[in-house]
């Protein structure tokens, strides 16, 4: 066989297996395990095999020991209003690509102390991230002098081969200043903030979370529904409200849980049902990040940055508290090490204390995406001293409300392996690359109305989770720009993105157009460009011709992966003697069907599961089987039925 065709199917098998193993692991979410610098997450079906959690960040660098990003600054002058400075519009596109690893030395220290604490335990490999999002922030001086920490962007971080995220950000003015100063110097107060999704089973819990959806979607924040857009910080926030007011409640049945690992459940589950990740993946468009939507209050950047604000000034506030109620004494420590009644933390996690539900009580700042907490480096972490560290960001994923809504009172029984989502979270200041500041290949500086700006330079991303997400339904994409210069000669460019320079590439691309004759800089800058997407199942899917002036293009496929959650009740598996479930999801991907299935097994405790299919973007949709064994070789079957839930309860006879 060709050597090229055996490296392709190489590379193929390699994509699947890792689709396949970011479900298979089925780690255990709530019983994690410290051992060394790491964090560690057990098997469900065997708790002595572990995965790591790589969380230690830190910019890429190519053969050569370089630096793996660029900058490109630009601006382009516009007439000012009557009164107004002659001023210029502009802003920015940051693309970097960043290593998440940990050292060998790292690893083997985390062996050597796992099988302290559980003999005969082994470590099995890397927990797979399913997707990631990735956020700037700043710090810059207010019109007081007083300095602020500023989001100025917010993006997706798919996941390449390596453990690397390829990061890709369109800046606004402001953001694209901020930065460009806070490069100048040798110690730049610049950010990367990471939130890392992972997934996995909670720990069966003697706990039930029931919610009132007629009272959720009566709430102020959501009144606007489909045509505002939401930070998952701004959601938690309000699930939080809605928990005092009563709309939202969890009953915990004797004290064998933290309250907050049932909220963070209890708020995935119901964001999960009631809202879409924006543009299909959870990353805004550069008008979603700019300008207001739909009377929210402001863009996502101010949104962000003021929850920034607010949880900064709510995490000093509680630290003060509770240096006042100790007397500014440290409280005691665990024999481990670590402060008691709290979790170890990065620079942007918080401890809160054990509560039960009741009168007054509230929900812990960011319930959503808390649960553990990756370790941290140094002694001056916050938690030491039972403090909340300060928030670095908000949290970062977008979301816009589902079109068909929920309708009367959900129920969920946690007394069973439960499948849950988690956002893992960590930081890392960017360094110092002031020294590369004069070198045009990471900093350019552009005016498009300079007479010798003759080069237009469009960038391009494809929007997907993970070079595993693009291998699983993408072929490829091709992109066409097509400029109609004045005098009628016409420009194009092309690229493909397929599977391989996607990887090579680290979701980095571009095209270009000149100069000809263009007397009229602004109608310059103006172009055409038509996208041609090949999907699994020999599907190709051709986008319209539209116009633009972009400097940079998002590429979005038609098709998203969605999920359908499996839940059964425990209590009424046992009653009606049902030994095992199975599951089938059907779905169309242009003429051709696909299906999926699963298996659930009460003998296990594993009751819960999920299915990814695929649907166009913006639709919700599948068929579904269940198939349940009884006692006796005894079966029944549902037939095949329409579904639209993100969770489907498959308890039903």
């Amino acid at each position: 066989m060709n050597r090229k065709i055996i490296t392709r199917l190489t590379w193929l098998l390699i994509c699947f297996a890792a689709v396949t193993n970011a479900w298979t692991q089925q780690i255990i979410l709530d019983r994690p395990v410290r051992a060394g610098e790491l964090t560690l997450f057990p098997e469900v079906n065997n708790e002595k095999s572990f995965y790591y959690l790589v969380d230690k960040v830190r910019l890429a660098t190519d053969a050569n020991g370089k630096p793996q990003f660029s900058f490109l600054k630009y601006a382009n002058n516009v007439r000012p209003a009557a009164g107004a400075a002659n001023e210029a519009e502009g802003g920015g596109i940051f693309h970097a690509l960043v290593t998440l690893s940990v050292s060998d030395e790292q690893l083997q220290d985390a062996r050597r102390e796992l099988v302290k604490l559980v003999p005969g335990a082994q470590i099995m490999g890397p927990v797979v991230y399913k997707s990631g999002k990735f956020g700037l922030v700043s710090a810059f001086k207010d019109a007081d002098g007083s300095l602020s920490k500023k989001v100025v962007g917010i993006g997706n971080a798919p996941i390449i081969d390596g453990q690397k995220a390829a990061i890709s950000i369109q800046l606004t003015k402001l953001g694209a200043e901020i930065l460009w100063e806070s490069f100048k110097s040798p110690t730049p107060d610049i950010s990367f903030t990471f939130e890392m999704d992972i997934t996995g089973f909670r720990a069966p819990k003697r706990a039930i979370i029931e919610a009132n959806f007629d009272q959720i979607y009566e709430h102020q924040a959501f009144g606007l529904g489909i045509a505002s857009t939401y930070l998952a910080g701004e959601i938690s926030a309000t699930f939080d409200e809605l928990t005092r007011q009563g709309a939202i409640k969890i009953t915990q049945i004797g004290e064998d849980a933290k309250m907050e690992e049932l909220i963070t459940t209890a708020y995935n589950k119901l964001t999960d049902m009631m809202f879409s990740p924006l543009n299909g993946t959870g990353t805004p468009n550069f008008g979603n990040v700019t300008s207001a939507a739909g009377g929210t209050g402001g863009s996502l950047l101010d949104r962000a940055s003021t929850m920034l604000t607010r949880n900064r000034q709510e995490a000093r506030a509680n630290n003060r508290d509770r240096q006042a109620s100790t007397g500014g004494r440290t409280p005691g420590t665990t024999a481990g090490g670590t402060t008691a009644g709290t979790t170890t933390g990065s620079t942007t996690s918080e401890s809160e204390p054990t509560a039960d539900a009741g009168e007054g009580y509230r929900p812990p700042l960011r319930a959503r995406s808390e649960g553990i907490s990756p370790p941290s480096e140094g002694p001056a972490n916050a938690n030491q001293n039972n403090e909340e560290a300060v928030p670095q960001l908000a949290i970062l994923a977008s979301f816009e409300m589902k079109r068909i809504r929920q309708r009367g009172t959900f129920r969920i029984d946690l007394n069973k392996y439960t499948v849950d989502n988690m956002s893992m979270r960590f930081d890392e200041n960017i360094g110092d690359l002031s020294r590369y500041m004069d070198d045009q290949k990471y900093f350019r500086e552009v005016n498009l109305d300079n007479p010798l700006y003759t080069q237009r330079e469009i960038s391009a991303t494809v929007d997907v989770g993970s070079l595993q997400d693009f291998a699983q339904y993408v072929n490829f994409v091709n992109v066409r720009i097509t400029k109609k210069h004045e005098g009628g000669e016409i420009t194009t460019d092309e690229l493909k993105i397929d599977r391989d320079n996607f990887n090579k590439e680290g979701n980095n691309f571009s095209m270009m157009y000149g100069w000809k004759n263009d007397g009229d800089r602004n109608k310059w800058r103006e172009y055409e460009y038509e996208i041609d997407w090949s999907i699994v199942g020999d599907n190709n899917i051709s986008i319209p011709t539209r116009k633009t002036k972009a400097n940079a293009l998002n590429l979005a496929p038609p098709y998203q992966m969605q999920f359908v959650e499996l839940q059964a009740d425990p209590g009424f598996i046992a009653e009606k003697g049902i030994r095992s479930i199975n599951v089938k999801i059907y779905y169309h991907v242009g003429e051709k069907e696909f299906i999926k299935q699963i298996d659930l097994n009460p003998a296990k405790g594993i009751l819960s599961g999920r299915l990814d299919y695929l649907a166009k973007a913006g639709e919700l949709g599948y068929e579904y089987e269940v198939t349940w064994k009884m006692r006796g070789q005894q079966s029944e079957t549902s037939g095949r039925k329409n579904g639209t839930d993100t969770i489907l309860f498959v308890d039903e006879l």
